[in-house]
């Protein structure tokens, strides 16, 4: 009996320790935008949100509400009535971002794809969001009615940062004759330190033509 109660502790305690493993690995969300869509007169309907996770990828869930939230009180709306747009509003108070598009790439367009391509730097900072949707082949239709997007796809892009530049040495312009002053070239080890290698030179020499001179007197 005492065997079966300790199995059974190990085996609970392997599901717990396999459970925090999985919610360790698991990504979570840096950020996340309720995605509203241009309705018309002003008014925008909640369609999803947009998760930017920890692991570099970003995520559109749609909510699938029958009555979803509504935005009926905003001056983002774009002035153009060209164009279709999308709002983007923060959950964790960060910026806004107002997504326009030509109006007539979703018209009649049954099966329109919509990008949400997220820019951000190093840190993961959002600093830009490029949006796309429908199809600019659809503009050439002379009427009908506009489609929402039904499919969504999410990007993350991180900005890239390139090699550093070698930049050459600032020009020197001589002021009396207005051209460019070229450095002068590198000079030798003798030409830098003469000065000091003389002296001892000369030294050198009136010290062994004394010794010459005292050695006949001794023998």
């Amino acid at each position: 009996m005492r065997a079966v109660y300790s199995a059974v502790v190990m085996l609970l305690l392997s599901i717990l320790a396999l459970a925090n493993t999985d919610d360790t690995l698991a990504p979570s969300a840096t950020e996340k935008f309720e995605v509203f869509h241009d309705i018309g007169y002003n008014e925008f309907v909640q369609r999803g949100e947009l998760h930017v996770l920890n692991d570099g990828t970003a995520q559109y869930q749609p909510i699938g509400l029958q009555d979803p939230p509504r935005l009926t009180e905003t001056d983002s709306k774009h002035p153009d009535p060209s164009k279709y747009t999308v709002i983007l509003r923060s959950l964790n108070g960060g910026a806004q971002f107002v997504l326009p598009v030509l109006r007539c790439r979703l018209v009649d367009d049954s099966k329109a794809e919509e990008t949400f391509v997220i820019h951000t730097t190093e840190n993961g900072d959002i600093f830009h969001i490029d949006y796309d949707a429908g199809n600019s082949a659809n503009c050439q239709k002379t009427h009908g009615s506009v489609s929402p997007p039904v499919h969504t796809k999410a990007l993350l892009r991180k900005r890239a940062v390139g090699p550093a530049p070698k930049l050459n040495p600032a020009a020197v312009i001589d002021m009396d004759t207005g051209k460019e002053h070229q450095p002068e070239p590198p000079k030798s080890f003798l030409a830098k330190y003469w000065y000091y290698i003389v002296p001892v030179v000369i030294m050198l020499m009136l010290g062994g033509d004394d010794k010459q001179q005292e050695a006949p007197a001794q023998s």
